[in-house]
């Protein structure tokens, strides 16, 4: 299952419906644009159940969508929003694609969303739970840490003594371990630096006590960071990794992505994501199959690779 819950704003407020495997197709769906989503998620409304709210790691994408003040909020962990490569691309295509609107990510992933809602994120009953001691993974002597596919890589820096370590990771952050970070990195093996890109990072300056922090990701129940380093300044700095770069005096300094040829894999990964499929019965898409209970047709799928292709001029500025 890769679970995804979709909130539909109104005049008599939000409406949420979900779809237990729509996850993974989130973000090329939302290539289609506003109206044909809009579309969509008000017959998925009549049709889907009523969500009940999963615990916040059961969920692995999230839209909201507010017609009226013209906003999209989104999360997924998986696409190329969230590949340090087409991140930005990525973001240019899809806000090419809603002319007009505001888009947003979570951050948070669910629990955000429960912000964005009024709702409350201790409503989550593993809202204060520790981070789990064996979740990290760093290279030591005689004892080297490959990243592998899936796994998330975390630049970890450190002032006084200098050091950067990259670090990986299957469910929280390094940042959500709090201090105990510092006791677990003792002894592993200084990379010197990275100039790769990488999917987050975090700063620690262990004398004025100050950390910061970055992920391309999400991070459930993010908002406790701070109250896991008592006694800290804790700074977030969403997916800028410019403020990582500045405060580690370029132990961290990654090279710049080619957001043309970027943009370019975005466009033609959701092309192929809009393209009919053989079936048994017809041709058909698998796209936003959770909001309609069945997949859409063929003749859905000219007009949106249309617009995915106007949304990439725009986005590329021609």
């Amino acid at each position: 299952m890769n679970p995804v819950v979709y909130i539909l704003g109104g005049p008599d407020g939000y409406g949420a419906t979900d779809d237990d495997w729509g996850a993974g197709g989130l973000e090329p769906d939302l290539l289609a644009g506003p109206d044909f989503l809009l579309a969509l998620m008000r017959r998925g409304r009549a049709y889907g159940q009523p969500y009940s709210w999963r615990p916040d790691d059961k969920i692995d994408a999230g839209v909201a969508v507010d017609p009226d003040r013209k906003v999209l909020r989104l999360f997924v962990m998986e696409g190329p929003l969230v590949e340090p490569y087409t991140r930005r691309a990525a973001f240019a295509l899809l806000r090419a694609a809603w002319p007009g609107w505001e888009v947003h990510w979570i951050y948070g992933a669910q629990t955000g969303l429960r912000s964005h809602l009024g709702l409350d994120p201790a409503d989550d009953e593993d809202r204060e739970r520790p981070a789990w001691a064996d979740d990290l993974f760093v290279s030591r002597p005689g004892v080297p840490h490959t990243p592998v596919p899936g796994m998330p890589s975390t630049v970890v820096t450190l002032d006084g003594p200098d050091r950067c370590h990259l670090v990986g990771y299957g469910f929280d952050h390094p940042v959500m371990h709090g201090p105990a970070l510092l006791g677990f990195l003792d002894g592993a093996t200084d990379e010197g630096g990275h100039h790769g890109l990488a999917e987050g990072g975090v700063h620690i300056d262990a004398h004025r006590r100050r950390v910061g922090w970055w992920t391309i990701g999400t991070q459930i129940h993010s908002d406790t960071v701070a109250a896991r380093w008592p006694g800290w300044t804790v700074e977030f700095w969403e997916d800028r990794w410019a403020g990582h770069r500045a405060a580690s005096g370029g132990r961290f300094d990654p090279t710049e992505p080619d957001d043309t040829a970027a943009l370019i894999s975005v466009r033609d990964a959701a092309l192929r994501h809009w393209t009919p499929i053989p079936t048994d019965e017809r041709d058909g898409l698998l796209c936003l199959a959770g909001l309609t209970g069945r997949s859409l047709t063929t003749r859905q799928a000219p007009p949106v690779r249309a617009r995915i292709e106007a949304a990439y001029r725009q986005a590329a500025g021609g």
